[in-house]
């Protein structure tokens, strides 16, 4: 959970969010027979306004632009989530491949050169204020643009790691608040900016898809801020839409995925009053229409509201030109460390948009419809820094941003990465295949070559099935830096064969601000659809020591092996960048 604490210093204002989780954890631990079938009908969120935006580039920032808030949260949920029910009777499937524990670096030399290393936004950028902690790390790539959005800023990046010129004036200061993008708008998505932000780009369609959610008072109503670019290009119009959240429950922590039927959005809820003590709630997916938003119409939803016994979905996220098979359902994937055995679960959901009520969600009960046993393994609580004994937290209890989906045509694949302890921090990374089927876990390694820990990590594939994984690295003796390594495809199962690749180096530490340890909540690893071999990994680290101290990077590079002569949907060969266009 990420219960959330207000700082805003101009106006000296403090509100608390504490989430009580006494006793929850037995309530949320186990569902009982006779709680299947309660949540499986489908309902709406409430469409509160949409239109379309002036081309953004053309927006001038407000006078918020400079707003001193401050953000922190506090994580924890309940440790019972996610436990399946009595009488549950999805498909348990077991491991395909053998666990790897790897204890050494890949006998690979290191990944090719970065073609782009960029410092992103954070304290190395002249007078950027640090708007909260954690920073929420995320990033979207497309033909021409990069897009980081960092908590409650954005920027735009050349393909070259400049940052876009928004104001012509030479200077290297174009980040905007996360909101200027519903500037105009009006409601909650225009007067707020809290951050939990997700960028996308949608390649089936040549669009960009940003979000993040807009908080009303502790008891709500709160609101989840959409907005689909009208072209493919991000400094043109947009899109705009905000939604009510059913029940006014806190819609935290959301997490986006693209799927050619819709918009498909996770989040943990909170049951919070007006001084922000909040009670777990569970898992809540909504998916927006796809289409309808890409025209700028009246966009529907469908909702469902899984309960307190789950939390921490990934919705699987859509990579290359080739959709799902026709009439294949989305994914919805989550992590389960029990006391005996450990599972990733996975619920297919199947939309309606003419009958919203035949739209199901897993099994009758909103339950997973596969159970997949992965290597058993112990959660990881902090990391090490140098200098000080405040560890990092991991948080190791989630699978982390995003859950990438292919299809290769002779199987479909679902890559994930979370950290686990072993002892120290390593990530953990898993294949899934078939998933449409009977889902097997094709193959999974924890990587964790050195007494140094890995955490906070994100994976991706290529077009080829290659992978690369980002993280995080720490130690007693190792400033919190950036790192990467990867694997080819035929490369021995559940290993990444390649040396790892250092990013940026950090130095000193960062120091807990009230007792608050948080590092990140998600870093991003994208694939260029320019050709869908070059990955694209933005993450934080530190240059100094103190509390909100943060610093991001933008790091891309491919694979010698990856072949880059596809042909994708508008007819030109993926290498040819300047042949890309829309209208």
């Amino acid at each position: 959970m990420f219960g959330r604490k207000f700082f805003l210093i101009a106006g000296m204002l403090l509100l608390s969010a504490t989430a009580l989780f006494a006793g929850a954890t037995a309530a949320a631990g186990k569902k009982t027979t006779a709680m299947k079938g309660v949540r499986n009908a489908p309902s709406a969120l409430i469409l509160v306004k949409h239109d379309v935006s002036p081309p953004l580039r053309s927006i001038v920032p407000s006078a918020s632009q400079t707003k001193t808030l401050q953000i922190s949260r506090e994580h924890e949920m309940p440790s019972g989530r996610n436990q399946l029910p009595d009488g549950w009777n999805g498909v348990q499937s077991i491991r395909a491949s053998e666990h790897v524990y790897q204890k050494a670096p890949g006998s690979r030399a290191a990944l090719p050169p970065l073609a782009v290393n960029a410092e992103g936004q954070g304290k190395g950028l002249s007078g950027y204020f640090l708007s909260g902690v954690p920073p929420d790390t995320t990033g979207g790539v497309g033909p021409n643009y990069y897009i980081q959005w960092v908590n409650t800023k954005y920027a735009f990046f050349n393909k070259d790691g400049s940052m876009v010129d928004l104001d012509s004036d030479g200077n290297v200061d174009d980040w905007r608040n996360g909101n200027t993008i519903w500037s105009g708008f009006g409601g909650e998505c225009q007067s707020s900016n809290d951050g939990d932000p997700i960028v996308l780009y949608d390649q089936l369609a040549g669009r960009w898809v940003m979000t993040q959610f807009g908080l009303g008072p502790g008891s709500g109503p709160h609101y989840q801020c959409m907005a689909v670019s009208t072209t493919g290009d991000p400094l043109g119009s947009w899109n705009r839409y905000e939604y009510q959240w059913p029940s006014n429950y806190l819609n935290d922590y959301p997490k986006l995925g693209i799927w050619p039927d819709g918009y498909y959005l996770t989040v943990n809820q909170f049951s919070c009053n007006d001084s922000w003590a909040c009670s777990w709630h569970g898992a809540g997916v909504a998916v927006f229409e796809r289409n309808e938003m890409i025209a700028g119409n009246v966009a529907d939803t469908i909702y469902w509201d899984l309960g307190p016994s789950y939390g921490a979905l990934l919705p699987a996220d859509l990579d290359g030109d080739t959709p799902p098979p026709v009439g294949s359902p989305a994914y919805l994937i989550a992590s389960y460390n029990g006391t005996f055995n450990d599972y990733l679960d996975l619920w297919k959901v199947h939309v309606d948009w003419g009958t919203p009520a035949n739209s199901t969600c897993g099994d009758a009960g909103n339950d997973p419809n596969s159970s997949i046993s992965v290597t058993s393994y112990q959660a990881s609580s902090t990391v090490d820094q140098p200098g000080t004994d405040d560890g990092l937290d991991t948080l190791s209890d989630r699978l982390m941003f995003r859950a990438p989906y292919r299809n290769f045509g002779d199987h479909e694949s679902i890559a994930l990465c979370h950290t686990v302890a072993n002892p120290v921090s390593g990530m953990r990374w898993y294949e899934i295949r078939d998933p449409g089927g009977t889902p097997v876990l094709y193959q999974e390694g924890t990587y964790s070559p050195d007494s140094e820990e890995r955490w906070m990590g994100a994976i991706s594939m290529d077009r080829d099935g290659n992978m690369a994984l980002g993280y995080s690295v720490s130690s007693s003796t190792v400033s919190p830096s950036i790192r990467l390594t990867g694997r080819l495809a035929d490369d021995p199962s559940g290993t990444m064969t390649f040396d790892e690749t250092e990013v940026v180096t950090g130095s000193g530490h960062q120091n807990p601000s009230g007792g608050d340890n948080r590092w990140g909540d998600y870093s991003t690893m994208s694939i260029d659809p320019s050709d869908d071999c070059t990955f694209w990994y933005t993450q934080e680290y530190v240059a100094g020591t103190g509390s909100y101290i943060w610093r991001t990077r933008i790091a891309a590079f491919k694979f010698d092996q990856c072949t880059s002569d596809e042909i994708f949907s508008d007819g030109f060969e993926g290498g040819n960048t300047s042949a890309w266009s829309y209208p």
